[in-house]
């Protein structure tokens, strides 16, 4: 696995901001895996910055979160400014 200093910051960001959301809709990575149909495993490497999502995978995750996927890439980018 690669560590901390070699993960994007952009894929940081984004993990950050899935775990935000997903932790206020009080969902935990087994539940959204069910929900999404992704893999629990894929969830936590795209929450610890190991994965890039397609663009499939957060139409998926935002479904399953019931909001709309320009609130993950909003919550990306205010990680991104943090």
């Amino acid at each position: 696995m690669a560590n901390h200093s070699e993960k994007s910051i952009e894929l940081l960001a984004f993990g950050r901001a899935l775990r935000k959301v997903r932790k206020e809709k009080k969902f935990t990575q087994d539940e959204l895996s069910i929900y999404s149909r992704v893999d629990r495993s894929y969830i936590s490497e795209l929450e610890n910055g190991e994965k890039a999502p397609s663009l499939l995978t957060i139409t998926a995750l935002a479904r399953a979160l019931q909001v709309k996927p320009s609130v993950l890439i909003e919550g990306f980018e205010r990680e991104m400014e943090d």
